[in-house]
């Protein structure tokens, strides 16, 4: 049994441990404060999940009798409307599509009004011609045919208003015909089937055989009446081509005339321009290379005269002229002698003095003969810019002489491309306008009938088997959201996962009392007290008691298990049951859980601080004259208050006098002392407090105490509730340790709870015939 409660509770003990403070330092109530916070936070972070798969099953399972029934209803309903139901007929016939009709007037001929030419490999021309059988000229066509607007049947006319019924309206039948038409285009066909659903089977092959019919006429109407608009608008436009043309053939001829085009071709007249201006080109080039020689010859023949008369030179060298060069010779015998002599005679000799003077007189010789040279050669520089001038003006004007005959040479295309234009679309026009009044002639269509509509033997409407099918598949799927939208809308908590997931630690649950399976005596083995009966009100309080073998005391072991092994080196020491509303278990839950901790050994006090609305007294069948109330109001030591129960190791509290201000008696000394003294006299302290949603009590009890227990029953606490009730605790500090979902119905959550069912089922305590009878010892009670 041990072994059973440890790996039970072992799923909701993982992380329950950091609930509860860590340190030796503080106290309870400073740890539960620092960690109130962080607590809210992470509660506060809970969301809704996305509905699963296991979730929608489980709606269908509990709501299956609903499903059923809707679609039983619907089945039923479909059925009967059915047979309701006028019986409809459907008569269809065939067309093909002829991209190729006959053409007698030759295959080169085509028809300018064939909309195959262009688009019969899209689909869109055969989606366009099944819309035009399925439109409201052709239906108007065959209400005219037919005379359907006098028919009184086919408008829907009781027989009791036909007599003197003279017809309707045309368009009314019209849209008659409109609906109850269906046009299907044959996949990878030219084939498309033309259907009619009507009450009268003969009617509706007479309404598909005229539709076919009254598409063909339209087709050939309007193929003849756009040859005939093609061909006055051909006609027309013919005329104003021609004309055209003859402008544009007078204007060319006259443009010959005017600029001599026949005499030289156009062509030769830009060869030779061309060939003109290359070579004046060439020719420009050749001066522009001359004008840079003799501009930097008469430039460095400056620069060296100038040189030699300011005496920066003896002689002259850039220029290599005859005369030059025999007075340059000259010039440098003359030096020679000179530096010969001056070094034997001085410079004062008269040989000395004569060559100076004939140096002299050269060097003015040579001057004169530079300056001479250096005006030639500007002369020439100037004889070569006036040719360069001359060149640049000869190309200019032969370069406006070509752009001239470039402009004439556009005109001149303009001129000819435009007659030409008009000759081609004159050709194309007197073609087409020949093919459309040879066209008028004929009377070809795109479409002709394959298969003509018969009068239909069987009905193809209603269907019973398909609109049953459809009630019923449509009443399942009602009832099946119906059953996911009932089970979200159900905001109560139901399983202990849905604990978790609001973030409480789930410390276990407690099965729903099963008193008339519960009293088969095995299950009170090892009590000595005869089992209570079924209508006494204190049979579920002391079920436990009652029941030892059970599977809501094994539960209730579990319970006790995931507290022990909560916080092992800090064991709580004192709890707090409490609830958010009336009529969860609170109360219950807390006879329980006192009641395990007693079977385990531990001395064990329930106090019973509902000051309001006190039950323990009545459940362990004590008396109510003193209690908690007479310690704390009137200093009656704890020993003479406290009343052994009939639960060994089990002590009670009551309540005692009920005081007018309940709440205020929470908050004095006198309280915590009774807390204090409880703590020392006995090993575990359980407080069956009011519940949170009514009155504040609890939550000025809760963070005196080790921590909190919060009770949730089974599909009736609402998971708001209950958040505001974790929300209230810790404001104010208190240490939830975690919560037990009560009253939890085992048979409808067996998926969920297999273990605790196979217990609930008695296979666990079963025992076979020759299995010792004794009773299980205490010890071994205590150790589970």
């Amino acid at each position: 049994m041990a072994d059973i409660a440890t790996g039970a509770g072992s799923r909701y003990t993982a992380g329950a441990p950091s609930l509860l403070g860590q340190g030796g330092e503080q106290t309870e109530m400073e740890q539960a404060t620092e960690g109130s916070t962080q607590k809210r936070a992470t509660r506060g972070a809970e969301t809704e999940s996305i509905v699963d798969v296991r979730e929608v099953l489980s709606s269908l399972w509990r709501f299956k009798w609903v499903v059923l029934a809707l679609a039983v209803a619907a089945g039923i309903a479909t059925a009967l409307w059915t047979y309701k139901q006028p019986k409809i007929y459907e008569a269809a016939c065939s067309l093909e599509y002829d991209p190729n009709p006959p053409k007698p007037l030759q295959g080169a001929i085509q028809d300018v009004a064939d909309p195959l030419g262009s688009f019969w490999n899209n689909r869109e021309f055969f989606e366009t011609q099944n819309l035009v059988i399925a439109s409201r000229e052709i239906a108007q066509r065959v209400v005219r045919k037919l005379r359907l607007h006098h028919d009184a049947s086919f408008m829907g006319i009781p027989l009791e208003a036909r007599s003197g019924w003279t017809g309707g309206d045309e368009n009314r039948a019209a849209m008659g015909v409109q609906g109850a038409v269906t046009v299907d285009q044959v996949p990878d066909t030219r084939l498309v089937r033309v259907r009619v659903r009507d009450q009268s089977p003969e009617r509706a092959a007479l309404i598909a055989n005229a539709i076919a019919e009254a598409y063909i006429e339209k087709s050939v109407e309007d193929r003849l009446g756009s040859t005939i608009t093609a061909i006055e608008w051909l006609t027309t436009q013919l005329d104003n081509v021609q004309r055209n043309l003859a402008a544009s053939e007078g204007a060319l001829h006259r443009f010959k005339e005017e600029h001599d085009v026949l005499s030289v071709d156009l062509e030769d007249r830009q060869n030779i321009v061309a060939n003109n201006l290359e070579r004046l080109s060439t020719s420009l080039t050749e001066i522009k290379e001359e004008r840079i020689v003799l501009a930097a010859r008469a430039e460095r023949l400056k620069k060296e005269l100038e040189a030699f008369q300011q005496g920066q030179a003896t002689t002259p060298l850039g220029v290599d002229v005859d005369s030059i060069r025999a007075i340059r010779a000259q010039l440098n015998d003359v030096q020679a002698k000179r530096d010969t002599l001056s070094v034997r005679y001085g410079q004062q000799h008269p040989d000395i003095l004569a060559l100076d003077a004939q140096f002299k007189s050269l060097s003015k010789q040579l001057v004169e003969e530079m300056e001479s040279i250096t005006l030639e050669s500007a002369a020439d520089l100037g004889e070569v810019k006036s040719v360069e001038v001359g060149l640049k003006a000869a190309m200019k004007e032969v370069n406006q002489a070509g752009l001239q005959l470039n402009l004439r040479e556009i005109e001149y295309n303009r001129l000819r491309r435009e007659k030409e234009n008009n000759e081609k679309l004159y050709d194309i026009l007197l073609q087409r306008t020949t093919e459309a009044n040879l066209t008028k002639m004929l009377r070809v269509t795109h479409a002709h009938v394959i298969d003509r509509a018969l009068p239909p033997t069987a009905s193809v409407s209603p269907n019973l088997r398909l609109n049953v099918t459809g009630g019923i598949l449509g009443g399942v799927l009602l009832g099946m959201l119906l059953a996911v939208f009932l089970t979200r809308m159900d905001r109560t908590v139901k399983t202990a996962e849905e604990l978790e997931e609001m973030g409480l630690t789930p410390l276990g649950l407690i099965p729903r009392f099963d008193l008339e399976r519960n009293t088969d005596p095995s299950y009170a083995k090892g009590n000595s007290q005869i089992p209570p009966a079924a209508g006494d009100p204190t049979t579920l309080e002391l079920f436990v008691h009652t029941f030892p073998m059970s599977t809501v005391a094994e539960c209730c072991r579990t319970i006790r298990t995931n507290l022990v092994f909560m916080s092992p080196d800090r064991p709580l020491r004192s709890l707090v049951v409490t609830s958010h509303g009336p009529r969860e278990g609170k109360t219950t839950t807390a006879v329980s859980l006192a009641i395990t901790m007693a079977q385990s050994g531990k001395r064990t006090l329930l106090v019973d601080v509902d000051l309001r609305r006190p039950r323990v007294h009545r459940v362990l069948r004590l008396s109510s004259a003193t209690g908690t109330t007479n310690y704390v109001v009137g200093g009656t030591p704890l020993k003479e208050l406290t009343k052994e129960t009939e639960v060994p190791n089990l002590w009670a509290l009551p309540c005692g006098p009920i005081p007018p201000n309940p709440s205020e008696l929470l908050h004095t000394v006198r309280f915590q002392q009774l807390l204090e003294d409880a703590k020392g006299m006995f090993d575990f302290v359980l407080l069956d407090t009011p519940p949170l949603g009514a009155v504040t009590d609890a939550a000025i009890a809760a963070p005196q105490v080790d921590g909190v227990v919060i009770v949730a029953q089974s599909n009736s606490t609402h998971k708001d509730a209950l958040r505001s009730a974790v929300r209230q605790l810790d404001d104010v500090g208190a240490n939830v340790v975690g919560s037990i979902l009560n009253d939890v119905d085992l048979d409808k959550h067996r998926k969920g709870y297999s273990h605790y069912y196979y217990y609930n089922k008695g296979a666990y305590y079963a025992q076979p015939e020759d299995e010792d009878k004794d009773e299980p010892s205490a010890e071994a009670d205590r150790l589970s």
